[in-house]
């Protein structure tokens, strides 16, 4: 079957979507008219992911490098060489980091995600220490 890997790499994208989606503050869906991932982390980072199985195809993506304004994760489905140069903003994973993702989802935690090198720190939220006059604490008279 000629259209298998594209199947297999679409497949696996979703997968990999479903995951995201269960580690907290992270939104994944797949790209429309695309065969990639579109994610943002809970800093707000965005992240760009594809899968591919040939090297030469995974060397193009990475000489092109992300796109303005987000990150890349590149899934390579085959063993990547030790030599391969990583621009900046631009991660890798083989099959053993994709354990992590999937530690991550079945933990609900960013932890192991953080240990891949993608931001995973939640949104601050500003406390306030003012207290409006309807809901202090009153004694009775």
């Amino acid at each position: 079957m000629p259209n298998e890997p594209g199947r297999l790499q679409k497949g696996l994208l979703r997968y990999v979507a479903g995951l995201l989606n269960r580690c907290p503050h992270w939104v994944a869906a797949p790209a429309s008219g695309q065969d990639c991932i579109l994610a943002r982390s809970p800093s707000g980072v965005h992240y760009r992911i594809e899968a591919h199985t040939s090297l030469s195809k995974a060397r193009a993506v990475l000489a092109a490098g992300p796109r303005p304004n987000e990150r890349l994760i590149l899934i390579l489905l085959s063993e990547a060489p030790q030599d391969l140069a990583l621009p900046a903003g631009v991660h890798l994973w083989t099959l053993s980091e994709l354990d992590y993702l999937i530690m991550a989802a079945d933990l609900e935690s960013n932890a192991p995600l953080a240990h891949l090198g993608l931001e995973v720190e939640p949104p601050q939220v500003a406390l306030s220490t003012h207290t409006p006059i309807a809901q202090r604490a009153t004694q009775g008279y």
